[in-house]
């Protein structure tokens, strides 16, 4: 159920990123009006040779075409066409470097060739050096502000660069000059999905669909793209429509399943998993199924499901894992812990292993083992910041493990001051070190819990402990202003009202005191004895998803 894992399940996705445009249609695009065509009869010549790669180029065989050009540069080391011919076969061949040593020898012997300029253009882009091909698709745009490939790979450079609204001006620009083209449109899509454009996007799909037949291949780009996007709405009807001509495919089956489970259609994703099933095992499909299950609540299915992916494949981390979350899940937790035990033996480098061990014993209440635990995971991952947060809940009833989390929350801090659970967590002990007001510790504390409400003010928790130091080092006005603000943006948070009423007092606000004493006993009595571990359960549920 981890995001990653679930995200490259997508296999069909591997071979349709925005990159992969540049196949034998847009390699002849980007060479167009660099050759003459192919004579009858060639002579024994740089320029037949010539002749003869950029034929090649156009039929695909990359590797005869670079055998040609690399004649004619036997025979005219000089000739910028051969070199340009040599770079863009490279390109297609997946040698980037020797393309663009070729493409810029190039460009040195004959510096105005637009077609060798693109190439090099299009080889930064594969060599992800997006400035330097945004440099090469506008020196093309300079002189030529119509050319359709400078036009839309200026506006892929751009995407790529996490630049949508920009890039989005030339796909539009570049589909103007070939209205129809899927391929700007393609851009354009993610462009608008980049921006959270819903109806731009989906006009534009709706557009896509005409210009696509049923079998087109970008199809399956599409429905890649929405994929990638998170748009699994969206991708759903064109997984649909990819299915419904190739049913016994078991990525698209997969994927359509997966899409199914990500927009809540949980009775449909549950029905095509189990008709898969049907055919054979397969513990990806039985690890999908125990998460769709279980939001289904049907848990018992969803434990059978997630224990028989993890026996088909025990060496899968993912799998193993999944299986004893599904046990904390549901609050089986001696047999998460023995499971856990189990693939730590197996795992035992995996933080994610230790940090649900960790949790597992904090869960069932034996808080020096999840300590012990916990630290381990730090070891294994010190800048971690999941280690840091059940380290910091485990804190208080860690008995002789106190000392050395909190020699790990020093280390820490001091490598990664910037996680405010972190910040929060260590000021909370070093105040709890401390119940004097001239302690050098309040004043560490108070450092750690302003850094913590620095970072976000929105975080109750950190101004409640603040206003606590505050209190303790007598600064009553200051303590009942971090004290309010901590009840306004958490109103359920019973112990702020307790020390609230505490400062009213020393305040001599007899009224607002006794008001926060009901409040508390208020919410006291609604409190869940289990809350601790609610919200421990609740950290985990955000951090595999």
């Amino acid at each position: 159920m981890t995001a990653s894992r679930l995200t490259t399940s997508y296999r069909l996705m591997l071979s349709c990123t925005s990159m992969n445009v540049w196949g034998t249609p847009f390699l002849v695009l980007l060479m167009m009006g660099a050759h003459p065509a192919l004579t009858a009869e060639a002579q024994e010549s740089a320029a037949a040779y010539c002749r003869q790669a950029q034929a090649f180029l156009t039929q695909g065989k990359y590797q005869q075409a670079r055998e040609a050009a690399q004649r004619a540069l036997q025979l005219d080391s000089r000739s910028a066409e051969a070199e340009g011919l040599m770079g863009t076969a490279d390109f297609a061949l997946g040698d980037l470097g020797l393309a663009q040593k070729h493409l810029q020898r190039a460009l040195e012997l004959q510096p105005g060739s637009i077609a060798v300029r693109r190439t090099l253009g299009a080889t930064y882009l594969k060599q992800k050096r997006l400035k330097d091909a945004r440099h090469e698709f506008e020196l093309v745009l300079a002189s030529h502000p119509d050319d359709f490939v400078s036009l839309y790979s200026l506006g892929l450079a751009l995407l790529l660069d996490d630049q949508p609204s920009a890039a989005l001006k030339y796909f539009e620009k570049a589909y103007g000059l070939k209205p129809g083209d899927p391929t700007p449109l393609m851009g354009m899509l993610e462009a608008h999905l980049k921006l959270k454009q819903d109806a731009q996007a989906r006009a534009t799909l709706n557009e896509l669909d005409k210009h696509l037949e049923p079998r087109d291949p970008r199809r399956l780009q599409l429905a890649a793209l929405l994929i990638a996007q998170g748009s699994y709405g969206l991708a759903i009807p064109e997984f649909e429509r990819l299915r419904a001509l190739n049913p016994d495919s078991y990525d698209l089956n997969y994927n359509l399943a997966l899409a199914y489970h990500r927009v809540g259609k949980e009775a449909q994703a549950s029905a095509l998993l189990e008709s898969l099933l049907g055919r054979s095992e397969n513990a990806e499909l039985e690890n999908l199924l125990g998460e769709v299950e279980q939001t289904r609540g049907n848990h018992t299915r969803a434990l059978a499901a997630l224990r028989r992916a993890a026996e088909l494949e025990p060496q899968n981390e993912d799998y193993r894992f999944d299986y004893a979350y599904g046990l904390v899940r549901q609050w089986a937790l001696g047999q998460a812990l023995e499971v856990f035990a189990s693939a730590t033996k197996e795992f035992p480098k995996s933080v994610k292993m230790w940090l649900g061990w960790g949790a597992a014993y904090y869960l069932a209440g034996r808080y020096e083992d999840a300590a012990r635990t916990l630290l381990r995971a730090a070891e294994i991952a010190p800048q971690a910041p999941e280690v840091y947060y059940l380290l910091g809940r485990a804190y208080d009833a860690a008995g002789s493990y106190q000392g050395s989390v909190e020699h790990q929350f020093s280390r820490y801090m001091k490598a990664d001051p910037k996680d405010v659970w972190a910040q929060y967590f260590y000021g909370k002990i070093l105040a709890a070190r401390s119940q004097q007001a001239s302690s050098g510790d309040l004043t560490e504390a108070q450092r750690h819990l302003e850094r913590a409400v620095a970072l976000d003010s929105n975080l109750a928790e950190a101004h409640m402990e603040l206003g606590n130091v505050l209190e303790m080092r007598g600064q009553m006005e200051a303590a009942r202003g971090e004290l309010e603000r901590a009840v306004q943006l958490d109103p359920k948070l019973s112990a702020a009202y307790y020390r609230l009423a505490q400062v009213y007092r020393k305040l001599g606000e007899t009224t607002p005191a006794q008001k926060a004493v009901e409040k508390f006993q208020q919410l006291k009595a609604q409190e869940r004895a289990d809350l601790d571990r609610e919200q421990i359960q609740n950290f985990l549920e955000r951090w595999v998803r």
